[in-house]
């Protein structure tokens, strides 16, 4: 079976003028899956193809100077993890409150550099910026979760929070793009020392794996996650009911399959899929109740 490439990749560049027609020329890459962002302030996308078909998509990207200074995180498997070919115009590449474009490369840490601050001994903030769901899959050691459902919650989570403004603080999310949003908002806030990881924990894993990251990256596609090594995740799946990373094997209590459900399903969704589901609360007999 041929070799499939995940390529994950963001830039935050004046699109402005070439968006239609770049989105035109992605669009005619039949042998593409994957979606592509693309608004006035830049491109964001994770495609999915073969080795060939992602050369010739880069190469669509790359003869535009504009975005000639783009970086790609590879991870590979064995099928396809997307289920259809999108390429969308938006008016941001990430949803954030008001529209802006970040200052470029601002307060970066290569994986390297990262990896050595963490062993320097500097008492450090360690903040999450993704979700609650991606944070349960895995984090960094002694990382601290902003309990948010979506990123454009952030901004709320800073403005109750307690963190110290003076002390170093260093941000992270899956490849780096929510960062270049969150460290202006952060600075605005009163954050002195703000830091971000150049590429995400994609980029650490790919230097460091097995080191300060702990448990599995999630990613937004059939994967679910991806492991020390950037494997597809073995012990994560979709939970078929709320859509959350689950790993709780059950037996389905309509059909006896095998249900891979979250641990806030299961309660009241033993089920394997939506269908069983339908059928359990119509058979399931009503809860008793005393007299009043």
């Amino acid at each position: 079976m041929s070799e499939t490439v995940v390529t994950a990749f963001f830039l935050f560049e004046d699109l402005s003028a070439d968006k239609l027609t770049l989105q035109e020329e992605l669009l005619a890459l039949d042998d593409m899956k994957g979606l592509v962002l693309i608004a006035d302030e830049g491109i964001n996308g994770t495609v999915a193809g073969s080795p060939q078909a992602v050369a010739n998509f880069r190469s669509v990207l790359e003869k535009r100077t504009r975005l000639a200074g783009l970086e790609y995180k590879d991870s590979y498997c064995e099928k396809n993890p997307f289920p259809r070919w999108k390429v969308e115009l938006k008016d941001q590449v990430i949803q954030y409150m008001d529209k802006f474009r970040p200052k470029g490369e601002h307060n970066h840490l290569s994986a390297a550099e990262w990896h050595s601050l963490l062993h320097s001994g500097e008492e450090l903030t360690v903040l999450d910026t993704r979700n609650r769901y991606e944070f349960r899959v895995g984090t960094f050691k002694n990382a601290i979760d902003p309990e948010i459902d979506k990123f454009t919650e952030f901004a709320d989570y800073l403005d109750r929070c307690e963190l110290p403004r003076d002390r170093t603080t260093l941000i992270f999310c899956t490849g780096g793009i929510r960062c270049e949003k969150a460290i202006l908002d952060m600075e605005e806030r009163g954050f002195e020392k703000v830091y971000q990881l150049e590429g995400g924990i994609l980029k650490y894993l790919e230097e460091f794996p097995n080191q300060e990251f702990e448990g599995e990256c999630f990613v937004f596609d059939r994967r679910v996650a991806l492991d020390q090594n950037l494997e597809p995740s073995r012990q994560y799946w979709l939970c078929p009911h709320c859509g959350d990373p689950g790993q709780l094997e059950v037996d389905c209590a309509v059909c006896g399959g095998t249900a891979r459900i979250c641990d806030t399903c299961r309660p009241e969704k033993p089920t394997c899929c939506k269908n069983c589901q339908y059928h359990y609360h119509r058979e399931k007999p009503p809860l008793s109740r005393k007299p009043s």
